[in-house]
């Protein structure tokens, strides 16, 4: 494998997940048509897509996520500050789950966004 060319996550609310991902986190948009939000991230590109009808994930031999979408995933991201996100997300009402902390050679901690995607958010120390 060469690398990871994007990362979608299938959502709820695409215009509330929007709104988590570039004023909490910092994403910017990178301005592509159609009905999906792409965000730059690094060599990578995270992609908000809105729940689909279930035959359009039936032809994909997909279920339709239910209750917390983010269950068995913690999606890492590498940020240039910690504290300023942490900070945005404490004011910002988002469901942090550990407090920063120094582990495994990272400043890091675990939040949830709107649909329940665990993301991991930290800096190498």
């Amino acid at each position: 494998m060469s690398e990871v060319h994007e990362v979608t996550l299938i959502v709820a609310n695409i215009e509330r997940s929007r709104e988590f991902y570039e004023n909490i986190l910092g994403f910017k948009r990178v301005e592509k048509p159609g009905s999906r939000v792409e965000l730059g991230a690094g060599g990578c590109s995270i992609v908000l897509e809105e729940d689909f009808e279930e035959d359009i994930f039936a032809q994909y031999n997909l279920r339709k996520p239910k209750g917390k979408r983010g269950d068995g995933l913690v999606l890492e991201l590498n940020v240039d500050n910690v504290e300023e996100i942490y900070e945005n997300a404490a004011k910002g009402g988002v469901e942090i789950l550990t407090k920063p902390k120094v582990m495994w050679g990272r400043n890091h901690f675990l939040l949830e966004d709107p649909d329940g995607y665990v993301l991991g958010i930290g800096k190498s120390v």
